[in-house]
């Protein structure tokens, strides 16, 4: 009997599919009229579980319009709230919960065509309290990059572009600082840690080098071995254990081996900790997006170019991971079940649940990844996601844009988009919640770790609330 178990059971982890997951809800925002397109700037969780999405809609006259939408966590819409500026380009870049109501940082376009920064002030009902026009002027766009609950108030990190030059500001002090920002991390658990700029600056043989600026300590500089084009791409805050700080990773000119990673990690001083230089090879490499899980180890979506029949490249998605010590562990290449994308843009996300589970989304795929590369489960949605937020249930928020074209493949229209996925118990992935699933969830019993597909809630173990997931949905489909 133990035998034939035995058998039964390797049986199935040699033909099983892909484990499936349900549409909980979804939520799509339509344009008012065809041929209009809206944009997911940021998603924000507010403390009542709910989500503010903040972004742009198209309008038939005005351009764009800032738009900000809170859904409820039944998926339905509590409220929509747009708003126009003078000329055409608005949006929401990003908000905050504070003091009981929801601030809203958006770029608008004043009288003179130029971009002004803007600070809104809304209650939990979408009601508008109050406005004010942090900077405009008749020669200068002003660009809001990101709003942060810092030290228990609102501070707002800015661009300032004059004459062809970047520079920063910071809330309201009145001398900008000369570099480019490309990014601002925060750490939203930690009021108190303090954000991190992502920036370029010039240098004197017209490349760029890459400049943090925060951290309570000195300006961190970084020039790769090539001396061209260094750019901050990705980062995380993390602060809370004795691993905590910062992650950056860069995008870096390597000479004969093309475009290089460059990650490195720093403590909430600035202080560095490691740098990793990834390369492979003969092969242009570029980062997608980076997360860090409760133990340090930080997860990097890596896109790699191979050129083996130049003037046509393949792309595929690797998925690196870096132990606190920063020693590359894992290099993975995602298995998404089709060849590598040729001539395609190929890009990524990567995010995790508190139980080390890997959600990657890309253009061509939404799945939960082992640590092989191997997809546990997998969709191909329309939708192109700009956001995931894992939930400790097991299940998935995504966020992003339905994108719609006619007939000669031209986009024609963008619908804003979010959708929660949660596992409905087929484990085997054929359609049928059924014996052999209830077998696997069985034989798996009692196992922990973060690639079990049949840990359906997400928690690190398969136990009992899993199995009851399979028993209520058993059935379904057959």
């Amino acid at each position: 009997m133990r035998s034939s178990m035995m058998l039964l059971a390797i049986t199935f982890a040699l033909v099983a599919a892909h484990a499936q997951v349900r549409e909980v809800w979804r939520y799509q925002y339509t344009p008012s009229e065809p041929e209009l397109m809206a944009q997911l700037e940021r998603v924000v969780r507010l403390e009542d579980g709910s989500l503010l999405i903040v972004g742009w809609t198209e309008t038939p006259i005005n351009g764009h319009d800032a738009l900000a939408i809170k859904l409820l966590p039944s998926g339905t819409a509590a409220w929509v709230y747009q708003q126009d500026g003078a000329r055409f380009d608005d949006a929401f870049v990003d908000a905050q919960e504070y003091n009981g109501t929801l601030w809203l940082v958006g770029r608008f376009t004043n009288e003179h065509g130029k971009l002004e920064a803007r600070l809104l002030n809304l209650s939990q009902s979408g009601q508008r309290l109050g406005e004010t026009i942090l900077f405009s002027e008749a020669d200068v766009h002003y660009r809001p990059l990101r709003l942060v609950n810092y030290y228990n108030g609102l501070l707002v990190y800015t661009e300032r572009i004059a004459n062809g030059r970047s520079q920063l500001v910071i809330g309201w002090q009145p001398d900008p600082i000369d570099l480019r920002p490309w990014g601002v991390i925060v750490d939203p658990t930690q009021p108190e840690s303090e954000p991190l700029v992502m920036g370029t600056v010039a240098t004197p043989f017209n490349a760029l080098d890459v400049i943090l600026f925060g951290g309570s300590g000195t300006p961190f500089y970084y020039r790769g071995p090539a001396g061209g084009f260094d750019i901050p791409i990705v980062g995380v805050a993390r602060f809370g254990s004795p691993s905590g700080g910062y992650w950056v990773g860069f995008q870096s000119e390597g000479s004969y081996t093309g475009e290089d990673i460059v990650l490195m990690h720093f403590t909430p001083s600035l202080q560095l900790r490691w740098g990793y230089r990834y390369t492979n090879t003969w092969h242009d490499d570029f980062a997608e997006s980076l997360t860090v899980d409760g133990q340090g180890n930080a997860y990097l979506l890596a896109r790699v170019h191979y050129w083996p029949g130049e003037p046509f490249e393949e792309r595929t998605l690797r998925l690196l991971k870096f132990n606190p010590q920063g020693a590359l562990v894992e290099d993975v290449v995602i298995q998404v079940g089709n060849p590598p994308a040729t001539r395609s843009h190929l890009s990524g996300i990567i995010r995790l649940n508190p139980a080390g589970q890997r959600f990657v989304a890309s253009n061509q795929f939404l799945a939960r990844v082992g640590s092989g590369g191997q997809l546990i489960w997998r969709r191909t949605p329309t939708v192109r996601f700009d956001a995931l937020i894992p939930e400790a249930d097991g299940s998935l928020i995504a966020a992003g844009e339905e994108t719609l074209y006619d007939e000669p493949g031209y986009e024609r229209r963008r619908i804003l988009t979010v959708i929660k996925y949660a596992p409905n118990g087929d484990i085997d992935g054929n359609g049928c919640i059924d014996d052999a699933d209830l077998l696997r969830l069985l034989l798996a019993f009692g196992q922990s770790g973060a690639d079990l597909a049949e840990d359906l809630n997400g928690d690190g173990i398969v136990d009992d609330a899993d199995l009851l997931t399979v028993l209520f949905n058993f059935g379904s489909g057959c």
